[in-house]
């Protein structure tokens, strides 16, 4: 037997959620994930080492998020034969049309990449239906526009105003806003997580989540209507441009991010809406 050394390193992308570790075992087998028969050895939080152990034969680790997202969100690392302990790791990466996958370090294997492949455009298709249920379920309840009214979504730490055309749902420590054309997402920093933030500045902080991608490089952070905003456009994975105007607000425990996003087409429209929907934030 020998020991695997699993590191997952500390990022800003996915950092709420804990990750699942599985070995390829064919005689055990509990989730057979991208083709190959595995049994759960242990969960890995972010900026975590873990290890276990495996034999010496050739061998796949393989990391997911969850069993229902595991088809389009998965990675794995082909470990050869051998006797020595193995450390092996990898991080979180930004790209939330796949799930922010966790990708291994240094991946040379064929198979291995072409299965980060098959896997990203498994959430590309993923997110047309999502996108093409979203349309039929805006069409069916269009009417319900003319009867649009002001509504509170309240959570444990914040209470933000919408509308009813919102839905709330909640996943990996973000909540997220959705209606036919907007989007807003919340991601919360706890200080008691992230001790060495505690003393930054808003500002200082958006430095930080450039650093490990959440924002461009180029973005600045600005005063708008009492708010500290950052705005910027981006890319989605398929290929439209989306405008976001993200909120920073620092309370005694947290950092809490607000993103507010739609078309970069309506940007302007929703805009002024943003702000009053930011305005409306009560922290708790």
């Amino acid at each position: 037997m020998r020991k695997v050394y699993l590191t997952r390193d500390k990022s800003f992308v996915g950092c709420a959620g804990r990750l699942n570790v599985y070995v390829e075992d064919y005689n055990a087998s509990e989730l057979t994930i991208a083709g190959i028969p595995c049994r759960f050895v242990c969960k890995v939080k972010n900026g975590e080492t873990v290890s276990f152990d495996i034999g010496d034969e050739a061998v796949k680790v393989v990391v997911i998020a969850d069993k229902l997202s595991k088809d389009m969100c998965n990675d794995y690392y082909q470990i050869p034969a051998g006797v020595g302990d193995v450390e092996i790791g990898g991080k979180c990466t930004y790209n939330p049309g796949a799930g922010n996958p966790f990708r291994f370090h240094g991946v040379t294997d064929e198979h291995a990449l072409a299965n980060r492949k098959r896997s990203n455009k498994k959430g590309i298709i993923t997110t047309i239906v999502a996108i093409l249920i979203g349309v039929a379920i805006g069409l069916v309840m269009n009417m319900d526009t003319l009867f649009e009214r002001p509504k509170d979504f309240i959570s444990d730490d914040f209470q933000i105003t919408l509308t009813t055309r919102f839905t709330e749902d909640y996943e990996d420590g973000i909540y997220y806003f959705g209606s036919s054309e907007c989007s807003v997402s919340v991601s919360t920093f706890s200080f008691n997580e992230y001790a060495g933030v505690i003393s930054m500045t808003e500002e200082e902080f958006l430095n930080v989540l450039k650093d490990n991608g959440h924002f461009g490089i180029s973005s600045q952070m600005k005063k708008e209507s009492g708010l500290l905003v950052v705005e910027e456009q981006a890319e989605s994975n398929m290929g439209d441009i989306r405008s976001y105007f993200a909120v920073f607000i620092k309370s005694d425990d947290a950092f809490y991010v607000f993103e507010f996003g739609c078309e970069n087409e309506k940007y302007e429209e929703y805009r002024p809406q943003f702000i009053e929907w930011a305005n409306s934030i009560k922290i708790k």
